[in-house]
């Protein structure tokens, strides 16, 4: 009696989840009057969940066969190991959300995060604002604008960094545009390519702009090319973090399996 109980007790819980993350979607669709990339993600988990939750309250894998037994034993491990490292992942990206910035860098970069048009997206304005506060706090410290021209964008991110940037005060002899990158791992390479052509040395101190939950994987790929590196991480918009927080997850495992 006592392990029906827990498992509709398992079986309710993940029907409570999977509404949540069903109302998660909805309210990100509702205050962005759009569907938010990736946030179909937390639909779909949610109406399987539901769906498991009440697969679990009807039915007891005492009843199953074998074969069946084994498929959930299976679903089970694997579901372990992917919560075990979504945790151990979130909490370093969450530690490198939120340290400090100390060492004096050599250049500080920005990454860029889309623009529709002419316009930045807010994600991309978030970082450029937060490196514009940095960049006067270091006057005449040499502006990196990483990010290339992509579909629906009408000049590079780096160029629509580059205007927003001068048009607040800061010389354009002092921007660095690169304009080839299509990711984060392109970001660090063709910045490593630009700078092997005007800076010579190899240890160069890098201050890094990108979005909060984005540190933590820009900074070990910025390492991976060879660079000291710091994170710099600008705020984004609170309903919209668990939607990055998740893909980031995503993000961090294939740039550290994939991005070499």
């Amino acid at each position: 009696m006592k392990n029906l109980k827990n498992h509709k007790g398992i079986g309710y819980f993940l029907v409570a989840f999977g509404i949540i993350n069903i109302l998660y979607f909805i309210s990100c669709f509702i205050a962005f009057s759009r569907f938010v990339n990736f946030s179909e993600f937390f639909v779909v988990l949610g109406i399987v969940c539901v769906i498991l939750g009440i697969y679990k309250i009807r039915f007891h894998e005492n009843n199953f066969n074998k074969v069946m037994k084994r498929f959930l034993t299976a679903l089970k491990v694997f579901t372990s190991i992917i919560i075990i490292s979504f945790i151990f992942v979130e909490g370093c990206i969450f530690v490198s959300a939120n340290e400090s910035h100390n060492k004096k860098p050599d250049y500080i970069m920005i990454l860029g995060g889309g623009i529709s048009g002419r316009n930045m997206l807010l994600v991309q304005l978030q970082r450029t604002q937060e490196a514009l506060k940095y960049i006067k706090q270091n006057p005449g410290i040499k502006v990196i604008a990483s990010g290339g021209q992509g579909r629906g964008e009408d000049i590079s991110e780096a160029e629509a960094m580059r205007i927003y940037l001068v048009q607040h005060g800061v010389k354009n002899e002092d921007i660095i545009k690169e304009e080839k990158s299509q990711n984060t791992l392109g970001n660090m390479k063709y910045t490593r390519e630009i700078l092997k052509k005007i800076d010579g040395r190899e240890n160069i101190q890098l201050a890094v702009v990108t979005s909060n939950f984005h540190v933590f994987r820009a900074k070990f790929l910025a390492k991976r090319y060879g660079f000291q590196v710091e994170g710099v991480p600008a705020p984004v918009n609170y309903l919209l973090l668990p939607n990055y927080c998740v893909r980031e997850y995503f993000g961090v495992v294939k740039s550290f399996i994939f991005d070499r």
